[in-house]
């Protein structure tokens, strides 16, 4: 029989084949490398942040604790700081001039204590801004865990479909290398020798052969500084949840004071999930979240705006699909309705169905086809569903706006949750001022609870409440769990105005009309008359110089369109309640591509609430907001999960004016509003300064503010 490959290249073939096969598997093995790599760079990111903050105190800081420590002593002897100090033995110490055993020891235990509580309260972030040498230690490592993690499962599939058939083919064809018995094989192991040869080399030459996944494995483990920095610009949500799971989360606390009874959370983390159909790496109080939505079955996700409600809520659907639930139905404002879609086939493998008014035929679709219908509160007053039909489980984000019990809406998604064994309520802003709108949305999902808190609300204390509550409400702010978030700088910019503006104020306010009195300075016909445009356009400026995007928001349209002339080509397409959906979204994306200095200008209704946009770094508010939740919400649209510059904030602000009177009132409602959702301090007497209606207070700030200026 004629021999299609020589010995020779029998033996190529079968190096090439083995080398190959080997490759998958180090590729595959190489994750526990990867993650040792991420876990010594962690450690390494911990002690230099543990050091920079013990060499920041100062030697006179062993003075706090009024133990009779000569400070002086120590100082004398050059040491400066804690730092040193941490690092000198009892022994070093006492041989210092002056300092005797006993003030040595009292020293070492000082200094001890100082760095426990040092180590327990750290916070520790990557700098983006001035990355270190531990900074980019990390960063490189989680890039490489993060990038090679789909080479990884790629290499296994192959590995799994191709090694053991591999080794049968290397078995036979190895009979052909082997030299001087060649000669003596009969033909029909020949035959299968040649026929094994063909097989790899077929083998060879598909897929399993392809160098394809070694060359991109080369390319992320030795890519430059400028490449593993960028990525996690772009995307350090991803990142930091990797750093938590496999670098154990630097040992700070993960899931904060989430103020629930030991037995509950000891139940809820227990529950196992299934998150197969899931995308996302979750954190581990977005995993905590997901366990309790599934566990309590009814409940009011109340997390601060910027931990990922949303991301969790999937998590729990995708949960719910893996035991054999089938239909779950979404219902949000409109102005969000595309940013779910979006993030459902981004981050899980749910199919999604919009629903869109009365829309009847994707109505139909989604209960034919299951996964997830995404509709509107106004969409579902409009449709009706068949009494014996069964949703898995129904998501009502943003659930505040139903909690009004007389409302069309209301009444209209309460007859939908009939038809769901499972609810979740998802709001950042829950209650705002009445604690009854609370007890009504836990009406809506325990009905038992909500009745004990009626009876408890007026004497309860915050611990009682919050005790109460636990069933149905889960809440974290961001200093509770993102504990890598940046900081977030408030600045109060006053702007002096001119006699001109002045002027123009004084007839707004004598005219009593409250909206044309907020628009203080920017009533200006030449907005460079303005002193509010003139600071607006130097923070702008100073946000390029430092690579910054900003964000304008203002109330009014006619403001927006004066701020867009005056920053003329940097600045977006304006965000207002008549752009769509989604045209807002893109409008976002376009921002997010843009260079450094970009502006997006948005009215802060329309860009306050369900756009993500961690390209921004600085925030300015024309003009202070008329609720807390308002500006909150803005603010949130950059200061999230995922930003990994400090955040400023500027509020646009004339003395003697209107601002003055609402920003205190903004302070007051703020304190309120963190006293009942973060601390569950109840009680409805303790808000009632503050219960007369919107149009009673506004109409006595604008009285005060004419009775002042007639005054003068």
């Amino acid at each position: 029989m004629s021999e299609k490959f020589d010995r020779g290249q029998i033996k190529r073939l079968i190096k090439q084949a083995r080398d190959t096969d080997e490759g998958y598997k180090k590729l595959i093995e190489s994750e526990s490398s990867q993650v040792l790599a991420v876990r010594q760079a962690a450690q390494g990111l911990y002690n230099d942040r543990l050091r920079a903050t013990l060499e920041a105190m100062d030697t006179e800081h062993l003075a706090k604790g009024k133990q009779g420590i000569r400070v002086s002593l120590l100082v004398d002897a050059g040491i400066k700081n804690i730092w040193q100090l941490s690092r000198m033995t009892s022994a070093r110490i006492e041989s210092i001039k002056g300092v005797g055993a006993q003030s040595a020891l009292k020293i070492t235990e000082t200094v001890k204590q100082i760095v426990e509580n040092t180590k327990e309260n750290l916070r520790v972030r990557i700098n983006a801004d001035n990355p270190n040498k531990a900074d980019t230690d990390i960063v490189r490592a989680l890039y490489v865990y993060l990038r090679c993690k789909p080479l990884r499962e790629k290499a296994r599939s192959l590995y799994e479909a191709n090694h053991k058939p591999l080794m049968a083919e290397l078995e036979s064809a190895k009979k052909a290398g082997s030299g001087l018995s060649w000669l003596f094989t009969s033909k029909a192991k020949k035959a299968m020798a040649q026929q094994a040869a063909d097989s790899l080399a077929l083998r060879l030459s598909g897929e399993f052969g392809s160098t394809a996944l070694f060359s991109q494995y080369n390319s992320i483990v030795t890519a430059p500084r400028e490449t593993y920095m960028a990525d996690f610009l772009l995307n350090s949500a991803e990142y930091y949840s990797a750093l938590e799971q496999a670098g154990q989360g630097l040992g700070v606390p993960q899931n904060g004071d989430m103020g629930l009874p030991a037995q509950l959370v000891r139940e809820v983390e227990a529950h196992q999930l299934d998150l197969r159909y899931l995308k996302a790496t979750l954190r581990s109080y977005q995993t905590f979240g997901t366990k309790y939505i599934v566990h309590q079955k009814r409940t009011l996700l109340g997390d601060e705006m910027g931990l990922g409600k949303t991301v969790q809520a999937i998590a729990a659907m995708a949960a719910l699909k893996a035991e054999g639930v089938t239909h779950f139905m979404v219902v949000c404002p409109a102005s969000v309705l595309i940013n779910w879609c979006r993030e459902i086939e981004k981050h899980s493998t749910l199919s999604v169905t919009k629903v869109h008014g009365s829309d009847d035929e994707a109505l139909l679709h989604w209960r034919k086809n299951g996964d997830v219908a995404v509709t509107t509160y106004e969409s579902v007053s409009r449709f009706t569903m068949p009494e014996k039909f069964r949703i898995g489980m129904i998501i009502a984000d943003e659930a505040h706006y139903v909690k009004n019990p007389d409302t069309q809406r209301t009444k209209a998604l309460s007859a939908l949750l009939r038809q769901t064994e499972n609810i979740l309520f998802m709001s950042g802003t829950p209650l705002e001022n009445r604690v009854d709108e609370m007890c009504f949305l836990c009406s809506l999902l325990q009905p038992a609870v909500a009745q004990e808190l009626e009876r408890v609300k007026y004497i309860s204390t915050a611990e009682q409440f919050r005790q109460e509550l636990a069933p149905v409400y889960l809440r974290r702010t961001r200093e509770d769990v993102l504990t890598e978030l940046p900081d977030l700088i408030e600045k109060e910019q006053w702007c002096v105005m001119s006699d001109k503006e002045k002027l123009a104020y004084r007839e707004s306010v004598l005219s009593g009309n409250f909206m044309a009195i907020r628009q203080v300075s920017w009533q200006m016909p030449d907005v460079r008359e303005s002193c509010k445009a003139q600071r607006l356009l130097e923070l702008c400026d100073k946000a390029k110089d430092e690579n910054r995007k900003v964000i304008v928001f203002s109330f009014f349209r006619e403001t927006l369109d004066k701020v867009q002339w005056l920053l003329a080509d940097r600045c977006m397409e304006v965000i207002t309640g008549a752009v769509s959906p989604l045209r807002r979204q893109e409008i976002v994306d376009e921002f997010t591509e843009a260079e450094a200095g970009a502006v997006l200008i948005s009215q802060v209704q329309a860009g306050g609430t369900g756009l993500n946009i961690q390209s921004a770094s600085v925030i300015i508010f024309c003009e202070p907001q008329i609720k807390p939740s308002i500006e909150n919400q803005a603010i949130s649209r950059a200061y999230r999960m995922g930003q990994v510059r400090d955040v400023m904030v500027h509020r646009l602000l004339c003395d003697e004016t209107i601002d003055e009177r609402m920003l205190e009132i903004l302070r007051n409602k703020q304190i309120e509003f963190d006293n009942f959702a973060d601390e569950s301090v109840v009680g409805e007497e303790g808000l009632a300064s503050e219960q007369s209606s919107s149009e009673s207070w506004i109409t006595k700030m604008v009285r005060e503010e004419q009775q002042r200026l007639s005054a003068q």
